[in-house]
């Protein structure tokens, strides 16, 4: 249930660059504490402060399987 906690205060206050490197401080943390198998490939989190929106990418494998994918989410205030 405390996954991602945090990203609400830092998604709704006006876009700054240092709002994006704490995003994506967070959702790192976030992934290695919660999601030990994921392997992350790639992470990559942009924002446009003109538009206040954060596209938050990451190509990744899950251990012991198969698995891989690309994720992409995109946060607009």
């Amino acid at each position: 249930p405390t996954f991602g906690n945090g990203l609400q205060n830092l998604l709704f206050d006006q876009l700054t660059e240092e709002k994006v490197i704490q995003i994506d401080a967070l959702i790192k943390a976030d992934l290695e504490f919660f999601f030990p198998r994921v392997q992350v490939v790639d992470i990559q989190t942009v924002g446009d402060p003109e538009t206040n929106t954060v596209t938050f990418s990451m190509n990744y494998k899950v251990s012991d399987t198969n698995i891989e994918d690309e994720l992409t989410i995109n946060f607009e205030q």
